[in-house]
């Protein structure tokens, strides 16, 4: 059930929403992917059942959507009606990344300039009902959550087998093209209204169970090759919101360290006696069955 953090009208009038799996809400549902979750268990603790959400229940963004004070779910772009565009769109896919190619060994996916491609549509349908004006200043009182870069490294530069990037780029160089990509999207994202933003991090992309699976650990909790590009992106984000909060009049953009909370989390984990915090029951089910 829904439940308001607040009452009354939301915090913001509209909440826009780009990212990859830790958001999607359904925009994958009817595309030729592997990366879609449109069947049990996924859903197992959500209202209305499987959903296109890559978990049990909500996502992060849908709680932040409820703190806000929002009467129902950020609609996916991909269902969402004329209506619903007024209180915000959820344009996140999964397997999508800052790089259009990221991800393409699954099927299709909405990269992160696609999804900017259709918060295009949706302004240019804002300006339609409410006047380009009025649109715009809407528009600049929204709140827009992006979530980017995960897959530029699980889904492209660490499969050599199906990308080139590896061979092409050391690591921090292919962080860098990365970085100076998703600067571009942010401002891009700026010229088409945005003025308040949250950008988050990327989390221990190394103790995903499925990288532990593929990639081993030789003794660690995690995969730290992994964890290790996840710090090496934050660290070239931080001071590009720095520059961007500068350069961008009446920008306010934040940073959430992602990382910081995954580590945080493991620890509250082991607290209240989680056995492990990076090992999935679906995988101990796969490894059982291929027993």
């Amino acid at each position: 059930m829904w439940q308001h953090c607040a009452s009354g009208d939301p915090l913001v009038p509209c909440y826009f929403i780009f990212g990859d799996s830790l958001a999607d809400n359904g925009n994958n549902n009817r595309l030729q992917t592997l990366a879609k979750v449109d069947y049990s268990p996924y859903g197992v603790d959500f209202p209305d059942g499987p959903s296109g959400r890559f978990c049990n229940g909500l996502t992060v963004v849908d709680v932040i959507a409820e703190i806000l004070g929002f009467h129902s779910y950020i609609p996916p772009f991909a269902a969402a009606r004329e209506a619903d565009i007024l209180h915000g769109v959820n344009y996140a896919s999964g397997a999508a990344g800052i790089r259009d190619e990221t991800g393409q060994e699954l099927g299709e996916r909405i990269c992160m300039n696609m999804q900017l491609q259709n918060h295009n549509k949706t302004v240019q349908s804002l300006i339609g009902m409410l006047g380009n004006d009025s649109a715009l200043r809407n528009l600049n009182k929204c709140l827009y959550s992006v979530g980017m870069g995960n897959n530029d490294y699980l889904n492209n530069y660490f499969l050599p087998q199906y990308f080139p990037t590896s061979h092409e780029y050391t690591l921090e160089e292919y962080t860098q093209l990365l970085i100076d990509q998703y600067s571009q999207q942010l401002r891009s994202l700026y010229e088409l209204g945005a003025r308040k933003l949250v950008v988050f991090g990327l989390g221990k992309i190394g103790c995903v169970p499925g990288a532990i699976d593929t990639y081993g650990t030789n003794g660690s909790a995690c995969v730290e090759l992994l964890n290790n590009a996840s710090q090496l992106f934050n660290s070239k984000l931080l001071p590009v919101i720095d520059q961007l909060n500068d350069d961008l009049p009446d920008a306010k953009i934040i940073y959430i360290n992602n990382y910081k909370i995954g580590e945080d989390s493991t620890f509250l984990g082991r607290y209240w006696g989680f056995y492990s915090c990076y090992v999935s029951l679906c995988l101990y089910l796969f490894r059982l069955l291929k027993m």
